[in-house]
């Protein structure tokens, strides 16, 4: 390439550069839209700063376009074909899911993490100037922002978590400062892991103790507690993760009965219901109604509630549509709940050989799952094999939630559980084997060309 192309190219992404921080600084409405000169608008107070975390963008548009790819959702044919290209792509695990245009998958976790870092960089210049209780919140939230939007990240664009080889294994680039111009190379998904589990132990205590009330968007103690046993759970790391999930029950252990629910209505869930800890939206991909199979819906017993509170069932055309998303709109929910806790906790006692501690976790919840005096509980005598029960569940507990690919990245490296995913669209038959490299989503081609990062093999 020669000096004149090269200066053009470096011209160019100049040029973007001023474009992205001229957005991601116009688009905080809540605080700029008082400024009546935002060219002067420079954060300098808690106020300023936490008009930041609460702009919608950070917790709304989270990434999971592999949520496409798994097996828990089924697209007839002339559903699939009226999905954005992207989506078709992802639902038949396409080689290549961007088609050469931008990803909102991709770019709008590193516009939560470009906030995320400019509060952890403005709020040490707020000492001995406002309340410090007030900074601390600020400065928890923020690296529990990072951290979520570096885990969301990290299960589609990074390489499975692996225990064996995870120093040397491709994740993403951790970005920890409001420099745009500083190029940031892939990181080890070892290095990955680590960095989100150091922001969200140095969160903990910064944090709030309990869950908000009025808006779920803001994290707590609980919230951070649950995260951390989610990526805890996906290091294979069973006793810490365990021991997170513990901690996050002991200051919020609620789960809705189900039989106070109205199942005919259309969104039988809200944000505000007492399981959520934290609230957050996954992006929308045009039409949500996403269908699961006939032989998954079956598996849900006549007395379970969740065969009405979570399905829209179609007689004539025998489609089971998903409606029971827990943030009560028609996109995917992307928080952290009460239910995934006592599943990980159930989960982990259960691979940790406490096989009656498991199954107390799993009736705890399941009791609040079944119509009132239907549910018998499980014992170590009744079941044969208390790890596959309790994966099953979890998988038709936490539909729609940005789980399930995660989950199959690491279970397909245990061959009790690996799976190999089948699909047949528009008359071609498709199939991803276990622990194949399209488990992990090709990164956007802009990012590759300005960052010179190393392209996911497919």
């Amino acid at each position: 390439m020669n000096n004149v192309m090269k200066n053009l190219l470096l011209s160019e992404y100049l040029l973007i550069l001023f474009l992205i921080v001229l957005f991601l600084v116009t688009g905080c409405a809540k605080y700029l839209d008082a400024v009546p000169d935002k060219s002067l608008a420079v954060p300098n107070s808690v106020a300023d700063y936490q008009a930041l975390l609460e702009n919608e963008i950070m917790f709304t548009d989270m990434p999971a376009l592999a949520e496409i790819g798994t097996d828990d959702i089924y697209l007839p044919d002339a559903l699939w074909a009226g999905q954005p290209i992207f989506v078709r792509d992802a639902y038949h695990w396409s080689k290549d899911l961007n088609e050469g245009v931008t990803s909102l998958n991709w770019n709008n976790p590193y516009k939560k993490i470009y906030y995320a870092n400019l509060v952890l960089d403005g709020v040490d210049k707020l000492k001995n100037k406002h309340n410090a209780t007030d900074i601390q919140v600020l400065k928890g939230w923020a690296l529990f922002c990072r951290a979520h939007a570096f885990y969301d990240l990290q299960e589609i664009f990074g390489q499975p978590y692996r225990p064996a080889s995870a120093n040397n294994d491709l994740g993403i680039p951790l970005r920890l400062n409001t420099d745009l111009q500083e190029k940031t190379p892939r990181a080890t998904v070892e290095t990955t892991f680590q960095q989100i589990v150091k922001d969200l132990e140095q969160a903990i205590p910064l944090l709030p103790d309990g869950v908000s009330k009025t808006d779920r968007s803001k994290p707590g103690k609980p919230a951070a507690y649950a995260l951390l046993a989610r990526v805890c759970l996906t290091m294979q790391n069973y006793d810490r993760a365990v021991l997170n999930a513990d901690r996050c029950l002991l200051y919020d252990n609620q789960l809705v009965d189900y039989n106070t629910l109205n199942a005919t209505v259309r969104a039988p869930f809200s944000p505000l219901i007492d399981e959520v800890i934290y609230n957050a939206v996954q992006i929308s991909y045009s039409t949500r109604s996403w269908q699961i199979g006939q032989d998954f819906y079956q598996l849900y017993a006549a007395d379970d509630l969740r065969k009405t509170l979570f399905f829209t069932v179609d007689p004539v055309a025998k489609t089971v549509v998903f409606k029971g998303f827990y943030n009560a709109v028609l996109a995917g929910f992307d928080g952290l709940a009460t239910d995934e806790v006592y599943l990980i906790k159930a989960e982990c006692e259960a691979r940790l050989g406490h096989d009656a501690i498991a199954l107390d976790a799993l009736n705890t919840l399941l009791l609040k799952r079944f119509k009132t005096g239907e549910y018998v509980p499980y014992s170590t005598g009744s079941v044969s094999d208390v790890l596959s029960l309790i994966l099953l569940e979890r998988r038709k507990e936490c539909l729609f939630r940005n789980l399930r690919w995660s989950d199959l990245r690491r279970l397909n490296q245990d061959v009790r559980f690996a799976k190999t995913l089948t699909r047949m669209v528009d008359g071609q038959r498709y199939q991803l084997p276990p622990n194949n490299p399209r488990y992990t989503l090709p990164i956007p081609d802009d990012e590759i060309r300005a960052n010179k990062i190393q392209q996911n093999i497919r």
